[in-house]
């Protein structure tokens, strides 16, 4: 049986910038399906966001199995917004995946 390639995108992101993603999937019609991880914490590049008194931000992160084709608009989207906020520390993994 012929399967189609799909990939995984991991995508972690503060809370603030949540939007922003959501309203540039819509408008590339990519990302309809996903799961969605609430109150994240870590410390990457950026400043921690671990939620406590002295770093009290959050992240979120986005698993997507996708295709390929719309794995490369999700990289666009993540540039046009690491563009337009350089300090937030946007992450983006994508790797090949398999279903059975």
């Amino acid at each position: 049986m012929a399967t189609s390639k799909i990939v995984r995108v991991e995508l972690i992101f503060s809370q603030a910038v949540e939007e922003d993603f959501f309203d540039a999937f819509r408008r590339e019609k990519v990302a309809y399906h996903y799961s969605k991880i609430n109150n994240v914490t870590g410390a990457g590049y950026s400043n921690p966001k671990l939620g406590d008194a002295i770093w009290p931000q959050l992240n979120e992160m986005l698993v997507i199995y996708c295709a390929p084709l719309s794995a490369e608009k999700i990289k666009e989207i993540v540039d046009e917004i690491r563009e337009h906020y350089p300090a937030e520390g946007i992450a983006c993994f994508i790797s090949d995946a398999e279903s059975y």
